[in-house]
């Protein structure tokens, strides 16, 4: 619906021409119970929160949009409708994004009552992409495990598929970004760089698009990520680190991000005592970070985006994944049982001085976490 300045968003698939180019079905697969558990959050474990045993996965397919403008990361938007990477959830994405003041001015959309409206001059005055292009952008733009699991496998089929398309629309602020494209054989000049504070209008661009968020990894995708680990260890060959702890202790202390571990420097102590080396894959060069976890098999992580780098260990590997709290231990437990990976899993304490509505400081018992962590680190 529209006023003459302002447009209503509806929501739904949107009604720009859509062509399904190729389709990937949900397969029901197994997902095993992680080999050993400690929950020291004080809060009884649900179990649901895992949701181990044979589940469905998400289905993917390769859509054609044609007339189709794009707001924010992934808000595709044809005839008023509009439409994301994930089948069913734009409203709720809209709503999540809006709910910030400061994204809602950025973006474009605000509200008007219980709808969502963006300006006519907002679209109107789009930048115009001419296709065919293929969209690479994930719905958490900046976070690094999602730019795995999503972009990464897009840029590969650009790769194959070079003949397909005019360029590669696909955000990359962060220097690991860039450098991964450059690794896959990418070039500046085959790239459109995606600014989320931008509108874009696309008279055709390719996007994969998902049923829903389950960080599951595919047989395809783990072939992909195994395409991209063989080619680094074969020219820089495997990093003599066999055990790995994935830190968060700069980030923590020096760029005072969220969700801190309070006792990270001790635990770094007691892993080292066991032959760990503590890495921030972060402040590392991409090819290092597949390096290291394509050479690793034993690997203690606290939750963040450093973890999903796991998609490069070889299969068997063990990983020990320590959390603040349960509220990311499906999506997290997804990636190690899609990639083939022995896992265990612990959840820490939040601070209760922390006044943080998320993303709280915490702590472990370290007297107790390791024990258990030595016992199933080191078991044959």
């Amino acid at each position: 619906m529209s006023n003459g300045k302002l447009l209503t968003l509806e929501f739904g698939e949107t009604c720009a021409a859509v062509q399904v180019i190729s389709h990937e079905p949900s397969v029901t697969w197994w997902k095993p119970w992680p080999g050993v558990s400690l929950n020291q959050s004080g809060q009884p474990f649900d179990p649901a929160r895992l949701n181990a045993g044979y589940r469905p996965s998400h289905a993917r397919r390769l859509d054609c949009l044609r007339s189709v403008h794009l707001l924010w990361s992934n808000f595709f938007v044809a005839d008023g409708c509009v439409s994301t990477i994930y089948d069913g959830n734009a409203r709720n994405a809209v709503q999540q994004v809006v709910a910030n003041e400061e994204l809602s001015r950025y973006i474009g959309i605000t509200h008007r009552g219980t709808d969502f409206v963006v300006p006519h001059a907002r679209l109107r005055d789009a930048q115009r992409i001419q296709g065919p292009v293929l969209f690479a952008t994930s719905d958490e733009p900046h976070n690094w495990g999602l730019w795995l699991l999503y972009v990464l496998p897009a840029v590969v089929h650009f790769t194959r598929h070079r003949h397909l398309y005019r360029k590669l629309f696909v955000f990359a602020v962060h220097p690991n970004m860039r450098a991964l494209l450059a690794l896959l054989g990418v070039c500046d000049d085959e790239i459109i760089l995606h600014d989320c504070g931008t509108a874009y209008w696309f008279d055709e661009v390719h996007v994969f698009r998902q049923s829903m968020r389950d960080c599951y990894i595919s047989p395809t995708a783990r072939q992909i990520f195994a395409q991209v680990r063989d080619g680094v260890l074969a020219r820089l060959g495997p990093s003599p680190a066999r055990k790995l702890y994935v830190s968060r202790l700069r980030r923590t202390r020096e760029l005072n991000a969220y969700r801190g571990l309070l006792d990270e420097s001790a635990l770094i102590d007691r892993l080292a005592a066991l032959g760990y080396l503590a890495i921030e894959s972060e402040f590392m060069a991409v090819d290092e970070q597949i390096r290291h976890f394509a050479g690793a098999d034993r690997i203690v992580a606290i939750g963040g985006a450093g973890l999903f780098n796991t998609v490069f260990c070889q299969p068997g590997a063990r990983i020990m994944d320590i959390e603040s709290t349960p509220l990311f231990l499906d999506a997290h437990s997804n990636v190690f049982a899609g990639a083939g990976l022995d896992y265990g899993l612990m959840i820490g304490r939040e601070d209760p001085a922390d006044s943080s509505l998320a993303h709280r400081r915490w702590s472990i018992d370290l007297d107790a976490a390791m024990p258990v962590i030595a016992e199933f680190m080191e078991k044959p």
